[in-house]
């Protein structure tokens, strides 16, 4: 079953009925847990594809239990050790010897949000962080819960467990009228905005030498920056429409986007994408780090350098989770990069100008644009390894030649430093104008139509276009 699809909305509408029957956990645990394997097997009915999948659960299972019983620190790097090398060895990263991969095809859909629930589980397990001892039952549908399982959002036990309690979160006309909205949003974004803009970004993958340098220039520029735009309408979207379903079962999904492309910096950047796999990473891999170092190394002097060195380390674990090849390892190293200059930079201008100063600076209506422009071209930048191939990058380098390509660069610079500033002139001049314009822009009606107006697009695109679901981009890690 595809996430978004109209047969995922009509189980998800099957599951809603059955499951609000009751707010007593008695009836919805059980309920929860036969949608979530009801859905696992709609991936995959063969047993033997699943047995991998089965095996990291069980795994995952008996470490927390373990966990709790035992707060042993040599068993807890055991353990996590130990989910770690599993995970590899069933993703088939490269650098996992071939004699200890698996003969045959096996489900590997969601398996790393899985992989980061286990591991979460654990950590909390350990440091005595969990609400409650985790049973069985939990365990399943909090890891397979199907609105999350094929790209996430990467939710936490603590709030999952909120769910479950006998009030769980209210299901009123707003409620549903705002999860409707997300929906159609999501499935808009999804269905129609992202294929157009991945079929543009294939023709531009195929751009031959036949075309004038400037044209060649203008290819390479688009090539850059398409990718990021088609990577947001995405994932944005299937987030979107998870999110808005989820509620319908009474769930409540954490954001995993927040205007990305208005970031101020790298930093702040992965403060708005992903932003639950960003926390996660903080609070799992880039906080403990820190505080290792910072044990290690007990001076104040070397304490923000240690915050680099940090953030390199976590967000190139980033980068090397998207993939299996050395393409996502250099992926590492550009996200790393990225973070670790962009705070270089920030305690070198606040050791200069000092904190209220440098926060001006910042403000200012130029330098704020500017930074916009800066991250978005380094995003495009480090997505190039995200898509591609070594041997389509050489092809592009001899294609556009390292001047086509550093004007090409300027090019996405200015636009990006243009274009980005547009949404918030564009949002002060609707609300800050003036109570009429915020009044028309909020009623009822405009939003009914503009509502409308997606649904009927949605549904008519897909339908003339009857192509199978869309494909979501983070369904493959």
């Amino acid at each position: 079953m595809n996430v978004p699809s109209y047969e995922f909305l009509a189980f998800a509408a099957v599951v809603a009925l059955v499951i609000n029957v009751s707010r007593s956990p008695r009836w919805r645990r059980p309920v929860w847990l036969v949608a979530n394997l009801a859905f696992v097997l709609s991936l995959s009915h063969d047993p033997v594809q699943l047995a991998p999948f089965a095996g990291l659960l069980a795994f995952g299972f008996a470490s927390v239990k373990l966990m709790e019983r035992f707060k042993r620190k040599a068993l807890f790097f055991l353990l996590v050790a130990g989910i770690v090398i599993a995970f590899c060895i069933l993703k088939r990263y490269t650098f996992i010897p071939h004699a200890f991969e698996l003969p045959y095809v096996y489900l590997t859909v969601g398996m790393s949000y899985v992989f980061f629930r286990i591991v979460h589980l654990v950590i909390d397990a350990y440091q005595d962080a969990l609400p409650d001892r985790v049973d069985l039952l939990s365990y399943l549908n909090f890891t397979l819960n199907f609105t999350t399982l094929v790209a996430g959002p990467i939710q936490l036990y603590q709030d999952y467990r909120r769910t479950e309690s006998a009030t769980p979160p209210q299901l009123d006309l707003r409620t549903a009228g705002e999860a409707l909205e997300r929906i159609l949003v999501g499935f808009f974004k999804v269905s129609v905005v992202s294929p157009l803009l991945g079929a543009a970004h294939e023709r531009l993958t195929a751009v031959s030498g036949d075309l004038s340098w400037e044209q060649r220039v203008v290819a390479a520029a688009l090539l850059l920056s398409v990718y990021p735009v088609y990577l947001y309408f995405n994932f944005s979207g299937y987030t979107d429409f998870v999110i808005g379903v989820a509620r319908f079962l009474r769930l409540v999904l954490p954001e995993n986007f927040n205007k990305p492309f208005s970031a101020l910096g790298f930093l702040d950047f992965w403060g708005r994408w992903h932003m639950t796999l960003a926390n996660w990473v903080k609070t799992y891999v880039y906080s403990p780090l820190v505080i290792a170092m910072m044990r290690r190394f007990p001076s104040p002097r070397v304490e923000p350098i240690l915050g680099v060195i940090a953030y390199f380390v976590a967000f190139f674990l980033v980068g090397v989770w998207h993939g299996q090849t050395s393409m996502f390892v250099f992926l590492g190293v550009l996200l790393g990069l990225g973070v670790s200059v962009n705070k270089l930079f920030q305690i070198a201008m606040i050791r200069r100008l000092g904190r209220a100063r440098y926060r001006a600076l910042c403000a200012q209506p130029l330098s704020a644009a500017v930074s916009r422009g800066l991250t978005f071209l380094w995003f495009a930048f480090s997505s190039v390894w995200f898509w591609s191939s070594w041997a389509q990058l050489g092809h592009f380098i001899a294609l556009f030649g390292g001047a086509g390509i550093a004007l090409a660069f300027t090019l996405v610079l200015v636009a990006a430093t243009i274009l980005l500033s547009l949404p918030s002139i564009l949002d002060h001049w609707l609300f800050a104008g003036g109570e009429p314009q915020r009044t028309w822009i909020g009623s009822i009606y405009a939003k009914t139509a503009w509502y409308t107006v997606l649904a009927v697009l949605t549904i008519s695109v897909t339908a003339v276009l009857n192509a199978p679901a869309p494909h979501i981009v983070y369904r493959a890690f």
